[in-house]
Protein backbone atom coordinates (compact mmCIF):
# COMPACT_ATOMS: atom_id res chain seq x y z
CA UNK A 1 0.00 0.00 0.00
CA UNK A 2 1.26 3.44 -0.86
CA UNK A 3 0.24 6.77 0.61
CA UNK A 4 0.40 10.12 -1.13
CA UNK A 5 -0.07 13.00 1.29
CA UNK A 6 -1.96 16.14 0.29
CA UNK A 7 -2.81 19.27 2.21
CA UNK A 8 -6.43 18.39 2.88
CA UNK A 9 -6.74 14.68 2.21
CA UNK A 10 -4.85 11.44 2.23
CA UNK A 11 -5.22 9.05 -0.67
CA UNK A 12 -4.37 5.40 -0.12
CA UNK A 13 -3.81 3.45 -3.31
CA UNK A 14 -3.73 -0.29 -3.77
CA UNK A 15 -1.39 -0.69 -6.77
CA UNK A 16 -2.57 -4.22 -7.63
CA UNK A 17 -6.19 -3.11 -8.10
CA UNK A 18 -5.86 0.62 -8.68
CA UNK A 19 -8.46 1.45 -6.02
CA UNK A 20 -8.26 4.79 -4.22
CA UNK A 21 -9.74 5.94 -0.92
CA UNK A 22 -9.64 9.51 0.32
CA UNK A 23 -9.12 10.49 3.94
CA UNK A 24 -12.87 10.72 4.49
CA UNK A 25 -13.15 7.08 3.36
CA UNK A 26 -15.01 7.95 0.16
CA UNK A 27 -14.09 6.22 -3.08
CA UNK A 28 -11.85 8.13 -5.41
CA UNK A 29 -12.47 8.50 -9.13
CA UNK A 30 -9.70 6.04 -9.97
CA UNK A 31 -11.62 2.88 -9.17
CA UNK A 32 -10.96 0.25 -11.83
CA UNK A 33 -13.08 -2.61 -13.19
CA UNK A 34 -16.57 -3.67 -12.15
CA UNK A 35 -15.36 -6.26 -9.64
CA UNK A 36 -12.95 -3.77 -8.10
CA UNK A 37 -15.76 -1.27 -7.59
CA UNK A 38 -17.95 -3.92 -5.96
CA UNK A 39 -15.18 -4.93 -3.56
CA UNK A 40 -14.18 -1.33 -2.84
CA UNK A 41 -17.73 -0.28 -2.00
CA UNK A 42 -18.32 -3.41 0.11
CA UNK A 43 -15.13 -2.81 2.10
CA UNK A 44 -15.97 0.87 2.46
CA UNK A 45 -19.32 -0.05 4.03
CA UNK A 46 -17.73 -2.63 6.31
CA UNK A 47 -19.73 -5.52 4.84
CA UNK A 48 -18.53 -9.09 4.40
CA UNK A 49 -19.16 -11.09 1.26
CA UNK A 50 -21.63 -13.22 3.23
CA UNK A 51 -23.60 -10.13 4.27
CA UNK A 52 -23.78 -8.79 0.72
CA UNK A 53 -24.80 -12.23 -0.54
CA UNK A 54 -27.66 -12.27 1.96
CA UNK A 55 -28.84 -8.83 0.86
CA UNK A 56 -28.73 -9.75 -2.83
CA UNK A 57 -30.13 -13.29 -2.27
CA UNK A 58 -27.22 -15.03 -3.95
CA UNK A 59 -24.41 -17.26 -2.69
CA UNK A 60 -21.14 -15.96 -1.29
CA UNK A 61 -19.41 -17.72 -4.19
CA UNK A 62 -21.36 -15.50 -6.59
CA UNK A 63 -20.09 -12.39 -4.80
CA UNK A 64 -16.54 -13.72 -4.99
CA UNK A 65 -16.88 -14.29 -8.74
CA UNK A 66 -18.27 -10.80 -9.25
CA UNK A 67 -15.40 -9.26 -7.32
CA UNK A 68 -12.65 -11.22 -9.07
CA UNK A 69 -14.17 -10.60 -12.50
CA UNK A 70 -15.09 -14.20 -13.32
CA UNK A 71 -18.74 -13.26 -13.86
CA UNK A 72 -20.85 -10.12 -13.72
CA UNK A 73 -24.45 -9.77 -12.49
CA UNK A 74 -27.24 -8.49 -14.68
CA UNK A 75 -30.93 -7.75 -14.46
CA UNK A 76 -32.43 -8.18 -11.00
CA UNK A 77 -29.12 -9.25 -9.45
CA UNK A 78 -27.44 -6.06 -10.67
CA UNK A 79 -30.31 -3.95 -9.34
CA UNK A 80 -30.23 -5.74 -5.96
CA UNK A 81 -26.45 -5.37 -5.74
CA UNK A 82 -26.66 -1.63 -6.30
CA UNK A 83 -29.28 -1.41 -3.53
CA UNK A 84 -27.22 -3.54 -1.14
CA UNK A 85 -24.17 -1.35 -1.73
CA UNK A 86 -26.26 1.83 -1.91
CA UNK A 87 -24.64 3.03 -5.08
CA UNK A 88 -25.68 3.86 -8.61
CA UNK A 89 -25.85 1.07 -11.21
CA UNK A 90 -24.06 3.33 -13.69
CA UNK A 91 -21.17 3.70 -11.27
CA UNK A 92 -20.94 -0.05 -10.74
CA UNK A 93 -20.92 -0.69 -14.48
CA UNK A 94 -18.83 2.20 -15.77
CA UNK A 95 -17.36 4.02 -12.78
CA UNK A 96 -18.92 7.33 -13.80
CA UNK A 97 -21.80 8.98 -11.98
CA UNK A 98 -22.61 11.93 -9.80
CA UNK A 99 -24.05 9.62 -7.14
CA UNK A 100 -21.46 6.94 -6.54
CA UNK A 101 -21.68 7.10 -2.75
CA UNK A 102 -24.50 6.98 -0.24
CA UNK A 103 -23.58 7.14 3.43
CA UNK A 104 -25.29 4.09 4.94
CA UNK A 105 -25.58 0.52 3.66
CA UNK A 106 -28.88 -1.32 3.46
CA UNK A 107 -29.91 -2.81 6.78
CA UNK A 108 -29.41 -6.54 7.04
CA UNK A 109 -32.47 -6.80 9.22
CA UNK A 110 -34.93 -4.49 7.47
CA UNK A 111 -37.56 -5.87 5.15
CA UNK A 112 -36.05 -5.17 1.75
CA UNK A 113 -37.92 -4.87 -1.48
CA UNK A 114 -36.95 -6.64 -4.66
CA UNK A 115 -38.18 -6.19 -8.20
CA UNK A 116 -40.05 -8.66 -10.39
CA UNK A 117 -40.86 -8.26 -14.08
CA UNK A 118 -44.32 -7.00 -15.02
CA UNK A 119 -45.53 -9.24 -17.84
CA UNK A 120 -48.67 -9.63 -19.94
CA UNK A 121 -51.46 -12.09 -19.23
CA UNK A 122 -50.64 -13.88 -22.47
CA UNK A 123 -47.04 -14.34 -21.40
CA UNK A 124 -48.21 -15.46 -17.95
CA UNK A 125 -50.01 -18.38 -19.59
CA UNK A 126 -46.65 -19.53 -20.97
CA UNK A 127 -44.72 -19.00 -17.72
CA UNK A 128 -43.27 -21.95 -15.80
CA UNK A 129 -41.45 -22.31 -12.50
CA UNK A 130 -38.20 -22.78 -14.44
CA UNK A 131 -38.43 -19.40 -16.16
CA UNK A 132 -35.52 -17.20 -15.22
CA UNK A 133 -36.21 -13.63 -14.22
CA UNK A 134 -36.18 -11.24 -17.15
CA UNK A 135 -33.20 -8.96 -17.52
CA UNK A 136 -33.25 -5.19 -17.60
CA UNK A 137 -32.64 -5.40 -21.33
CA UNK A 138 -35.77 -7.40 -22.20
CA UNK A 139 -38.27 -6.04 -19.66
CA UNK A 140 -39.06 -2.36 -19.42
CA UNK A 141 -41.55 -2.56 -16.53
CA UNK A 142 -40.79 -3.83 -13.03
CA UNK A 143 -42.73 -3.94 -9.77
CA UNK A 144 -41.19 -3.77 -6.30
CA UNK A 145 -42.36 -6.31 -3.74
CA UNK A 146 -41.57 -7.15 -0.13
CA UNK A 147 -43.05 -10.64 -0.50
CA UNK A 148 -40.77 -13.64 -0.13
CA UNK A 149 -40.64 -14.96 -3.68
CA UNK A 150 -38.27 -16.89 -5.94
CA UNK A 151 -36.34 -15.44 -8.86
CA UNK A 152 -38.95 -16.81 -11.26
CA UNK A 153 -41.73 -14.66 -9.72
CA UNK A 154 -43.49 -12.07 -11.84
CA UNK A 155 -46.17 -9.39 -11.66
CA UNK A 156 -49.44 -8.85 -13.52
CA UNK A 157 -51.81 -5.92 -13.82
CA UNK A 158 -55.35 -6.98 -12.88
CA UNK A 159 -58.01 -6.28 -15.49
CA UNK A 160 -61.71 -6.23 -14.72
CA UNK A 161 -63.69 -6.55 -11.49
CA UNK A 162 -64.13 -10.31 -11.12
CA UNK A 163 -61.99 -10.28 -7.95
CA UNK A 164 -63.59 -7.19 -6.45
CA UNK A 165 -66.06 -7.67 -3.61
CA UNK A 166 -68.72 -5.21 -2.54
CA UNK A 167 -67.04 -5.20 0.87
CA UNK A 168 -64.04 -6.87 2.43
CA UNK A 169 -60.80 -7.93 0.78
CA UNK A 170 -60.63 -7.23 -2.93
CA UNK A 171 -58.22 -7.24 -5.84
CA UNK A 172 -59.44 -4.27 -7.87
CA UNK A 173 -59.00 -3.45 -11.51
CA UNK A 174 -55.56 -1.94 -12.08
CA UNK A 175 -53.91 -3.52 -9.03
CA UNK A 176 -50.58 -5.31 -9.46
CA UNK A 177 -50.37 -8.89 -8.22
CA UNK A 178 -47.10 -10.62 -7.37
CA UNK A 179 -47.17 -14.24 -8.55
CA UNK A 180 -44.98 -17.10 -7.32
CA UNK A 181 -44.76 -19.99 -9.82
CA UNK A 182 -42.90 -22.24 -7.37
CA UNK A 183 -45.44 -23.78 -4.98
CA UNK A 184 -46.56 -27.01 -3.36
CA UNK A 185 -49.52 -28.32 -5.42
CA UNK A 186 -50.85 -30.17 -2.37
CA UNK A 187 -51.31 -26.94 -0.41
CA UNK A 188 -53.02 -24.51 -2.76
CA UNK A 189 -56.67 -24.98 -1.80
CA UNK A 190 -58.16 -21.63 -0.82
CA UNK A 191 -55.28 -19.73 -2.41
CA UNK A 192 -55.67 -17.02 -5.02
CA UNK A 193 -54.03 -18.40 -8.12
CA UNK A 194 -53.18 -17.47 -11.66
CA UNK A 195 -54.47 -20.24 -13.92
CA UNK A 196 -54.45 -21.11 -17.60
CA UNK A 197 -57.50 -22.88 -19.00
CA UNK A 198 -57.13 -25.22 -21.94
CA UNK A 199 -58.03 -23.48 -25.17
CA UNK A 200 -57.51 -20.03 -23.71
CA UNK A 201 -54.92 -17.57 -24.91
CA UNK A 202 -54.23 -15.85 -21.61
CA UNK A 203 -54.25 -16.57 -17.89
CA UNK A 204 -56.84 -15.58 -15.30
CA UNK A 205 -56.75 -14.87 -11.56
CA UNK A 206 -59.26 -16.56 -9.25
CA UNK A 207 -59.47 -18.30 -5.87
CA UNK A 208 -58.97 -22.06 -6.08
CA UNK A 209 -61.66 -23.94 -4.14
CA UNK A 210 -61.63 -27.71 -3.66
CA UNK A 211 -64.80 -29.55 -2.61
CA UNK A 212 -64.08 -33.27 -2.46
CA UNK A 213 -63.31 -34.39 -6.00
CA UNK A 214 -64.51 -31.09 -7.45
CA UNK A 215 -62.36 -28.06 -8.11
CA UNK A 216 -63.41 -24.56 -9.01
CA UNK A 217 -61.86 -21.24 -9.91
CA UNK A 218 -63.99 -18.86 -7.90
CA UNK A 219 -64.28 -15.11 -8.56
CA UNK A 220 -64.83 -12.89 -5.52
CA UNK A 221 -67.40 -10.79 -7.33
CA UNK A 222 -70.81 -12.47 -6.87
CA UNK A 223 -71.87 -11.33 -10.36
CA UNK A 224 -69.51 -13.93 -11.88
CA UNK A 225 -69.95 -17.70 -11.81
CA UNK A 226 -67.37 -20.19 -10.52
CA UNK A 227 -65.46 -22.06 -13.23
CA UNK A 228 -65.37 -25.88 -12.78
CA UNK A 229 -61.98 -27.40 -13.55
CA UNK A 230 -61.28 -31.08 -14.07
CA UNK A 231 -57.84 -31.43 -15.57
CA UNK A 232 -58.51 -28.71 -18.16
CA UNK A 233 -56.50 -26.14 -16.22
CA UNK A 234 -52.87 -25.48 -15.35
CA UNK A 235 -52.05 -23.50 -12.22
CA UNK A 236 -49.33 -21.03 -13.23
CA UNK A 237 -48.67 -19.67 -9.75
CA UNK A 238 -50.09 -18.41 -6.48
CA UNK A 239 -50.64 -14.74 -5.67
CA UNK A 240 -48.29 -13.66 -2.87
CA UNK A 241 -49.04 -9.95 -2.71
CA UNK A 242 -51.37 -7.30 -4.09
CA UNK A 243 -49.90 -3.87 -4.81
CA UNK A 244 -52.40 -1.04 -5.12
CA UNK A 245 -51.57 2.54 -6.07
CA UNK A 246 -53.81 4.97 -4.21
CA UNK A 247 -54.87 7.93 -6.33
CA UNK A 248 -56.09 10.89 -4.29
Amino acid sequence: MYQSLHKHATTVTNPSRNICYTADNSLGDDVGAFGDRVRARRVQLGLTQDQVAKLVSVSRVAITKWENGTTQPEGENLFSLSKALNCDIEWLLYGKTDHKQITEPMSLYATTARRVPLISWVRAGEWTDTCQAATLADCSDWVSTTASVSRSAFALTVRGDSMQRADGQSIPDGAKIIVEPQFDPDHIAGKVVVAMLDGGNEATVKELMIDGPNRYLVPWNARYNPIPINGNCRIVGIVKQVVIDLCL
